[in-house]
């Protein structure tokens, strides 16, 4: 295996490790900020992460259909995302240059 395999390699682990650190930082701080009343909704989310050829894919979501309506009066969900953005860039940068 060449170099630039090896270095391509280790890129794309260190990129699927950083996605599944953002979408673990994202699904506990959605649980945190989740609406509660009978603790359904909270329980509910999950992460996941899908790596695809050269892509890689992070998702956190639920299957209970009241979500969006409750996020949309609450938002829970969005808010994770969005006070999580600065640290999930810099999280991708420090584990990219490490390859």
């Amino acid at each position: 295996m060449s170099e630039f395999d090896n270095t391509t390699q280790k890129a794309m682990k260190n990129a699927t490790r950083a996605m599944e650190e953002s979408m673990f930082m994202i699904e506990a701080d959605t649980k945190l900020l989740s609406p509660v009343k009978t603790g359904t909704l909270k329980r509910s989310y999950t992460s996941a992460v899908k790596v695809d050829g050269d892509e890689i894919v992070g998702a956190v979501g639920t299957n209970v259909e009241y979500a969006p309506y409750a996020d949309w009066r609450k938002p829970h969900l969005t808010a994770a995302a969005d006070q999580n953005m600065e640290a999930i860039k810099r999280k991708f940068a420090d584990l990219l240059k490490e390859g």
